[in-house]
């Protein structure tokens, strides 16, 4: 019978080398990743927060999810048509990430609408949390 083994990503074990570029970009010297599962949680928001038709050279790359937070929907069909584009736009970019869940709020006083995105990776023990949130 087989049995998952874990993967041990090699580059964490250096705590010196950095495997990719943090965000937001800032100007002048760059910010680093140095651990893996902090790449994937910024290039999953990268992901999300980019519209498709955005990215040259690259038209289906992103989600809808920005077009879908200035819809006129009430909050339970914003949270059914962000879960769609999201988890549409993982499984095509990103399919190691798991979706868990999606739950979507919005706060009339301050103007907000904040998406939380549950996700795992395949092969690690650890789930993780994206919080974005988007004034409107």
């Amino acid at each position: 019978m087989a049995r998952l083994v874990p993967k041990i990503y090699p580059v964490d074990v250096d705590e010196n080398t950095p495997i990719g570029v943090s965000f937001p970009l800032t100007v002048g010297t760059q910010r680093q990743n140095f651990i893996t599962t902090k790449q994937v949680h910024d290039n999953l928001r990268n992901l999300l927060l980019t519209m498709k038709g955005e990215r040259p050279m690259q038209p289906t790359f992103g989600s809808d999810l920005y077009n879908l937070i200035f819809e006129p929907l009430q909050e339970e069909q914003l949270q059914e048509a962000a879960t769609i584009a999201i988890n549409d736009a993982v499984a095509t970019w990103m399919p190691a990430v798991q979706i868990m869940g999606v739950a979507v709020s919005t706060n009339i006083d301050s103007q907000t609408v904040t998406v939380s995105v549950r996700y795992a990776v395949e092969g690690w023990e650890a789930n993780d949390v994206l919080n974005l949130t988007v004034r409107v």
